[in-house]
């Protein structure tokens, strides 16, 4: 989810929201409150959410500048549409999830190639 992405989708009556799933035992320079006061500097627009539990979230840390295709926008596309979406699965994009009990760095296996 870009900023760009928010604002074209907006007045379509799309709303997005950021989750926040990182430990605050773990890495406490992205818990939740130090996140909070990143959205409010950066003005970010939409919603943002914590998942205390670590259930909802996960990450996978990819150069997210390199895509060559945005898979969100075109399944925006094809649902505003009245369209089938045709990519219903891909990789997630984002930093890891700062996972309770665990390196700052570690990621759970399956999320790091949901799509080969």
């Amino acid at each position: 989810m870009t900023r760009k992405t928010v604002e074209k989708y907006a007045s379509k009556g799309v709303a997005f929201a950021g989750i926040n799933a990182n430990s605050r035992n773990t890495y406490v320079e992205d818990d939740f409150d130090h996140m909070v006061a990143r959205m409010k500097e950066h003005k970010f627009p939409w919603k943002y959410l914590y998942d205390a539990t670590q259930e909802v979230a996960l990450g996978n840390p990819k150069e997210s500048h390199r895509a060559t295709v945005n898979d969100l926008e075109n399944a925006l596309e094809e649902h505003l549409a009245g369209k089938e979406i045709s990519v219903k699965l891909t990789n997630p994009i984002g930093c890891n999830v700062k996972c309770d009990g665990k390196d700052e760095h570690w990621m759970p296996l399956e999320a790091c190639d949901l799509v080969l």
